[in-house]
Formats: structure tokens, sequence, C-alpha cells
């Protein structure tokens, strides 16, 4: 019996052994290729595109665009901050979009301090603020503190630190704002201050002793209906009812100690004088009248009696004893005020007297030059007036209103 011969599988096997070794070839071809595709993607090339003048922003964008990355640098410019002032490569320029793009960009002009130039010229003002590297902007405002045409103040306000080329607002007086004074006769102290503050007026005030009208407004300077300037000053004369005071004496004092002492007890002195042979007694209150120790109303004239020394004489018939030659009022006056003063006398007391006002003072002309009399005049036959008007005194300062008598 034959054993059956079986055929051997090599001669058929060979063709499926080339087949998978040109498939793993091709497969590592396509790899190699593709890595090298990967990697060349790196060097690829491109225009850089022109980014100056641009914000920081929008140039990055660019650049993002067509693959570029970027570096900045910052420096002080007087370009707006943010903005592109170059780059290095500049536009244009064909580039690998593995390298990056150098920006330089503005980080703006810096600080400034607002210069002060409050009270200078409005020319100067804004020719300061532009040397100290900002944009004048110039509003006009009313001011009572600067005359028109010059600088109030800035806003900011001076002394600020602001980036420079900035706005700054130039605020420029165009004068005080005038308003109408309102009438404000017959009011009450207190609703005159309020109507007067409220219309932009400072008040001053002054008293008068008058049984009119006790505690309200006799009269205002400046009159109402005329125009003034907001924050200038309205002058109100507020009536007082007079008060009783007890006479103090006087007898013995110096003419000057004798009107202080009376002044300070609210009343007024006048003053007549009497021919006496005693030199001690000269310019001495020998008498007066009321009395001390009578009660009379503030304000009211007190005749003080002066010693007048003469030489004695040889004696001469009796005759009748003359009226007074002459009455002499004297008032302290305060600094800030403006005030008028009236002498009154009796009919028969000075007859036919005629007046004159003159100002006194310790320290000469140095400490009147803060005073002086604005009118003066006799409206009857038995009263004179004077109206002074103070600042700032250094030493005291007496207003003297003389009344020359007729003597018969």
């Amino acid at each position: 019996m034959k054993t059956p011969v079986i055929a051997s599988n090599h001669s058929s096997s060979k063709p499926g052994r080339s087949r998978t070794t040109l498939m793993l070839a091709a497969i590592a071809a396509l790899a190699v290729s593709f890595a090298l595709l990967v990697s060349g993607c790196g060097d690829t090339t491109a225009t850089v595109p022109n980014t100056v003048n641009q914000t920081l922003a929008v140039g990055q964008q660019m650049l993002g665009d067509k693959g570029f990355k970027s570096t900045v640098k910052r420096v002080t410019d007087k370009q707006g901050k943010d903005e592109i002032l170059s780059q290095d490569p500049v536009g244009g320029t064909e580039q690998s979009t593995s390298d990056a793009v150098a920006l330089t960009v503005s980080n703006g002009p810096g600080d400034g301090i607002v210069p002060n130039v409050a009270g200078d010229p409005a020319d100067r003002a804004e020719q300061q603020i532009r040397d100290a590297g900002f944009k004048p902007v110039v509003v006009e405002v009313y001011s009572s503190a600067h005359q028109a045409g010059f600088a109030v103040g800035t806003t900011p306000t001076s002394g600020s630190d602001v980036e420079k080329d900035t706005k700054v607002t130039l605020k420029i007086s165009k004068g005080a704002q005038q308003v109408k004074v309102p009438n404000v006769v017959g009011l009450t102290e207190g609703s005159a201050d309020t109507a007067l503050t409220n219309a932009g007026f400072r008040v001053d005030h002054s008293y008068q002793v008058s049984s009119k009208s006790p505690g309200k407004v006799l009269a205002q300077d400046p009159s109402s209906g005329g125009s003034a300037s907001i924050g200038s000053s309205v002058q109100i004369t507020i009536d007082q009812a007079p008060k009783k005071v007890t006479v103090p004496n006087a007898v013995g004092q110096t003419q000057s100690q004798g009107d202080r002492t009376l002044q300070n007890a609210g009343l007024d002195a006048v003053y007549a004088t009497r021919i006496v042979t005693n030199r001690s007694q000269d310019g001495i209150v020998l008498a007066m009248s009321p009395g001390s120790g009578s009660k009379v109303l503030q304000g009211t004239n007190v005749a003080l009696t002066i010693g007048k020394y003469n030489q004695p004489t040889p004696p001469v018939p009796p005759v009748p004893p003359p009226g007074p030659s002459s009455i002499v009022k004297q008032y302290n006056l305060q600094a800030d005020q403006t005030k008028t003063y009236t002498l009154t006398w009796g009919a028969g007391t000075c007859s036919g007297g005629k007046g004159n006002a003159v100002l006194q003072g310790n320290g000469g002309g140095s400490a009147m030059s803060g005073a002086q009399i604005t009118a003066q005049g006799q409206p009857t036959d038995n009263a004179y007036y004077a109206t002074t008007t103070t600042s700032d005194l250094t030493s005291p300062v007496t207003l003297v209103i003389t009344i020359t008598c007729l003597v018969q």
C-alpha cells in the first residue's frame, strides 16, 4: 500500500508575506511624511502687518491673525496710553511666524502737578497750566474775591497729581455778581439778617438809642432797590430802647476822665467852662448836671462844668455871670465802625452856638489814619452832628465836637 504524498505549502505563502512588508513600509513612509509636515509648520513665513499707531489690543490681534506672537516694551511718551509707537520688524517684512514681533508701546505722558494760578491774570494762568503739561479749558465764573479777568482756581484743584496731557478747567472771574438789595427797614434784627444773608450779603450792625420801634431796623446802607455785589456788606441801624441808668460821680476828675466815666455808664457828656483862679482846678470837673446818683435814660446828656484857670485880674465892678463860652463833647471811637454822633443843647444854654468836629489821637497820624470824619453839620440851631468811619486803630482816637457860644 502506497503512502500518500502530502504537498508542501511553502510555495503558496511567499506572496502574502510580500504584501505585508509593503504595507508596513507604506505606513512607515506616511508616518515620516506626517512628522516632516508637522515639524515644518513652525518654519512657515508670513508678511508682518503694520501695527504702528494702533492700540496694543488691536495690534496684537492683527499679529495673531497672521500667526505671529509679540513682545511688549512700555515707555513714557506724549502719545496716548497703550498706543503702539514702533515695531520690529517693520510692517511688510516677510518673517517666520515662529519669531515674535517686538512692539514699543506708550505708557502715556506721565503725571504732573496742577499749578496754583488763583489771582493770576488769565493769559498767565493759561500758560502756567500748559507749561505743567496740561490742556487748559477756560470757563468764566462770578467771583467777589477776584476781579474780572483774573483766575479764581482750577478743576482739579491746585496740587493735584494728574496725568499729563489731560484737560484742566481754568476758572476765570467775570467779576462779582450784582443783585438787588432787599428792603429791611422796619424788620426785626433777626429777620433783616436772614433776608440780607439769603440775598448773598454780609451784614454789619450799629445801634441807636430811640423809642420809635425798639429791636427793629431804622435805616440801611446801601438803601433798598439798588444793586450791589454778592458778598459785599450792608449796614443796618437797629433801634434800641433807652434804659434807666444812675449818673456816676465825675466831680474832681479831669475832663477826659469824666467823659469816659459817663460813657461807661451809657451817658453823653457836654461841657461848659468856668474861670477859676486856683491853678489846681484847671481842666477839672467842678460840677455836673444832672448830679451824681440821679436816675436818667441811657444816652442822656450830662453837663460837666470844667475849670479854666486865668491869672487873677484886679477887681472890676460886678457883672452878671456870662453864659458858657463853648460846649465840648468827646466821643471815644471804636474800630471797624461807621457811626453818627449828635450833640444837642438847650436853647438858653448856648445862644447862637456854631459847631465844629475834629479827631484827636495819642498815636498821632499813624493812629488816626484808620479814622476819618465823613460828614458833619448843624441841622438845627441847637444840634450838631458828625459821622465817622474807622478801620484798624493802633491807639485810642477821640472825636471832639466843639460848640462855640455867642457870649452875652
